[in-house]
């Protein structure tokens, strides 16, 4: 029987929350047929405005029983999803009776809000952390993780770290080799290394008018050296 992954979205989500893991499922069932049966759902169906303006069809949300795996998109309209009760309630009710709740990114928040995360671990995007911290205390935020696992409920960091994600819980199902083969299909790290901080915040040391460019040019030019750390402190006037 397959797998039924379900992938709620709201208007205003970002569309790559939703379409990587899709990408990746869809793979995933390619290598191994009949593994998994995909579709989109949204409080209202019909099409659904990402924030990109693109648009993507949604069914009903249907019963939390039938779904195996739920996914939580994020993005701009995540704020004003939260303040749905139906989701927050059908959110819940995944929780209950459905094998896992996830989300991608901002997703975190609707998790949040129906209770899931209460005294759990969880992550999200790295640019929502403070906004997250005074919303949902109770919470123990991660917020250089790339996904966290608690259980039945996974939570993602921003945006491509659904891939992510969606490669964690194919490996859980089908095994790594599947997962392996799914990066490979779509040219990705079958396990990213290292945090988002990486590809957040210090990304700032890059511009070239930061106070490490300098630095950073120079260990270019470089790469065969030994550097040690008092070279590059010297270097920095540090």
């Amino acid at each position: 029987m397959p797998r039924h992954i379900a992938f709620l979205v709201f208007p205003r989500f970002q569309l790559l929350d939703a379409t990587g893991p899709i990408a990746a499922f869809e793979v995933a069932g390619r290598i191994c047929p009949g593994s998994y049966q995909l579709r989109v759902i949204a409080e209202r169906p019909g099409p659904v405005a990402s924030s990109s303006g693109v648009t993507l069809a949604a069914a009903r949300l249907g019963s939390p029983a039938a779904i195996d795996t739920l996914v939580v998109a994020g993005g701009d309209g995540t704020r004003a999803a939260l303040g749905s009760a139906r989701l927050r309630r059908f959110v819940e009710a995944c929780n209950g009776q459905s094998r896992r709740v996830t989300s991608v990114c901002s997703g975190s928040f609707l998790l949040a809000g129906a209770g899931l995360l209460d005294g759990r671990s969880a992550t999200t995007h790295w640019s929502c952390t403070e906004e997250f911290r005074g919303l949902f205390p109770r919470v123990r935020l991660d917020p250089d993780r790339i996904y966290v696992r608690e259980g039945r409920v996974w939570t993602s960091a921003g945006i491509t770290a659904g891939i992510d994600l969606a490669l964690a819980l194919i490996g859980e199902d089908l095994g790594e080799a599947v997962a392996r083969r799914t990066a490979q299909h779509l040219v990705v790290y079958h396990r990213r290394p290292g945090g988002q901080s990486q590809f957040s915040a210090l990304l700032e040391m890059e511009r070239s008018q930061g106070r490490f460019a300098a630095l950073l040019e120079f260990m270019r030019a470089h790469l065969a050296a030994a550097l040690s750390v008092e070279q590059l402190a010297a270097r920095a006037c540090m």
